[in-house]
């Protein structure tokens, strides 16, 4: 999906995933552009929070332009730590998105893909 390869020792996490209409470009916007995730998910930046906000916010901690989204989420009137919420994109053939949401209570591990996989060789240019 990403060039990344995540932890999958994730037994706490809640997976998501559905392949969205919407382009990856207008699904980034959707999801880092604060009055916009207000209207989608209702809740606002954590950084803008009030004394008088009650209920969830957020912050984003990691950003890959249209592929990768993450927030660290916080709910105030709760007594559970913060969560990390991430959002996978990935442009499909017919131009919609395939979208994965993860949160988990722990942020996920990415390490970086090989040069080396060791998986087949492929043709080399001449």
């Amino acid at each position: 999906m990403t060039d990344f390869l995540e932890a999958e020792d994730r037994s706490d996490a809640i997976v998501v995933e559905c392949e969205l209409e919407a382009e990856p470009e207008k699904v980034w916007r959707a999801l880092t552009v604060p009055e916009l995730v207000s209207a989608w998910l209702d809740v606002p930046v954590a950084d803008k929070v009030t004394a008088d906000t009650t209920g969830p916010a957020y912050r984003i901690i990691e950003a890959l332009p249209f592929s990768r989204v993450r927030y660290a989420w916080n709910d105030a009137s709760a007594s559970e730590p913060e969560t990390f919420v991430t959002f996978d994109l990935e442009a499909q053939p017919g131009g919609g998105t395939w979208f994965r949401l993860t949160h988990s209570a722990e942020p996920i591990r990415t390490i970086a893909a090989p040069a080396n996989s060791n998986s087949p060789p492929l043709m080399r240019a001449a």
